[in-house]
């Protein structure tokens, strides 16, 4: 039998530590993973508008013969920003004509009938742009 200078409370701590070091690590990525879903679950619910926007021109319906984006899917967020994560201005529901101001990669920038200005999907069973 080979010489071991190491105590056996030394050897038993080794142990505990090999076994308690990946179930702790284990224990975080769950927190922070469970911390993420909690966050996307309430903002997910949450169909209040979280800030507002400024209106740069003046309210009123989708000039004729211009191009509009036609709202096809109840409950769309119009957003601050092209972006999921920015903030949500307002609420709108399916049929709503939004006077189309630009196009973005992904996004529509639009105005509604009250002057509001803002972001929607493009697209997909969102929204569509109709250009007469």
């Amino acid at each position: 039998m080979p010489y071991d200078d190491r105590s056996s409370f030394a050897k038993t701590g080794i142990r505990i530590v090999r076994i308690v070091v990946p179930w702790v690590g284990l224990l975080i990525v769950l927190l922070v993973l469970w911390s993420f879903v909690t966050d996307y679950r309430t903002a997910a619910d949450s169909n209040e508008p979280t800030a507002t926007v400024e209106a740069t021109q003046t309210p009123g319906v989708v000039p004729e013969g211009e191009p509009y984006v036609q709202v096809l899917s109840d409950g769309l967020n119009l957003r601050a920003e092209p972006s999921t994560t920015a903030a949500v201005v307002k609420v709108l529901s399916a049929d709503q004509k939004l006077v189309f101001i630009e196009e973005g990669i992904g996004w529509y920038h639009v105005r509604d009938a009250e002057g509001i200005e803002g972001w929607v999907a493009a697209g997909g069973r969102y929204t569509e742009l109709i250009q007469p």
